[in-house]
């Protein structure tokens, strides 16, 4: 199955790719995503598909500390509204547990989970070993967001008692100097190990009725097992279509279901592959006529109609007015 991520997760990458000399968009072609997705943050994107951009990164730039740089120069804000309901909870373990909870309106490609033994306690990432083969820049920007995050409550001194990462150590990486605590390498899993008692620290700044409208809000928009279709789908077919290769079998194929089980998903959303599409079309059409000079021939095939008219006569639809016309008003 494939799993997805928020495009804001590639917040401040482009940057950096640029500080260090490479170029972001032919990094992130190579990875299979769109340029266009760093301008497009809410886009649901192939989660695999970061994490392979990251290493390329770290490959093409000479940078094995890519991942490190990318959480030191960015804020929490690429995590959503995942960042503002663990600000406002109770105390640690609240915050710890919420984001666990409604961690798919931002990505369904790993699973953070809290472990306990009798002293201490870890927070794991988990992810399937085929997405793990290709998350080591990925995981070290992660787990110093983590600890970014445990600072929300801990103070911004705070280090964990240890890093665990599975990955062996990049020689050129100095990695206590960027987490400040004992890191073990070739570990059985990806995490922080932190003192129980942590988990029980207020949050100085701690909302209830936030919390409460938060968790209202969340719950409008969690997903789960990829149940959000609709962005996922959309974000599928604008890939697929220039390919005329988006049939229902296709997108079913990409997703990792049977197209009998997408079907059925889709009617308990109150959707349809055929809005899905038209919608995805739409916006195409629009895109393409505004940054574009292709002939209205050329368009309609790129979007999979068999002929001009059969275009004409959809866009009319979407938009009052012919796509010649349309481009004459919008192109700059």
């Amino acid at each position: 199955m494939q799993h997805f991520v928020r495009a804001r997760t590639l917040q401040g990458f482009g940057e950096l790719v640029r500080k260090l000399d490479a170029d972001p968009a032919h990094i992130l072609t190579r990875a299979g995503l769109d340029p266009d997705v760093l301008s497009r943050s809410d886009d649901w994107i192939p989660f695999r598909s970061v994490l392979v951009a990251y290493q390329t990164a770290a490959i093409v730039t000479g940078c094995e500390s890519l991942g490190i740089q990318l959480s030191n120069q960015r804020d929490l804000g690429f995590l959503g509204p995942l960042v503002l309901i663990f600000k406002y909870s109770d105390d640690l373990e609240s915050g710890l547990l919420s984001i666990t909870r409604y961690l798919s309106v931002h990505t369904t490609g790993f699973t953070p989970v809290l472990q306990s033994d009798a002293s201490n306690v870890s927070w794991r990432i988990v992810m399937p070993d085929a997405y793990r083969a290709h998350a080591d820049q990925w995981m070290e920007e992660s787990l110093l967001t983590a600890i970014k995050l445990l600072r929300v409550f801990l103070g911004e001194t705070y280090v964990p008692m240890a890093v665990a990462i599975r990955h062996g150590a990049n020689a050129g990486t100095e990695y206590h100097r960027h987490f400040g605590t004992q890191i073990d390498f070739l570990a059985p899993f990806d995490g922080l190990v932190i003192a129980r008692d942590d988990l029980n620290v207020r949050n100085p700044v701690g909302d209830r009725e936030v919390f409460q409208f938060l968790m209202g809000y969340l719950d409008s928009r969690v997903l789960r097992a990829n149940e959000d279709l609709h962005g996922a789908i959309r974000s599928l077919l604008r890939k697929l279509i220039p390919t005329g290769k988006f049939s229902i079998g296709v997108v079913a194929d990409q997703i990792g279901v049977h197209q009998r089980t997408l079907q059925r998903r889709l009617s308990a959303a109150g959707l349809t592959y055929a809005e899905l599409l038209d919608e995805s079309r739409a916006e195409l059409a629009r895109e393409f006529l505004t940054t574009s000079n292709l002939p209205m021939v050329n368009l309609a095939y790129m979007l999979g109609y068999a002929d001009q008219s059969a275009f004409n006569h959809a866009f009319k639809r979407w938009y009052g007015t012919t796509p010649r016309a349309w481009r004459s008003a919008n192109q700059k």
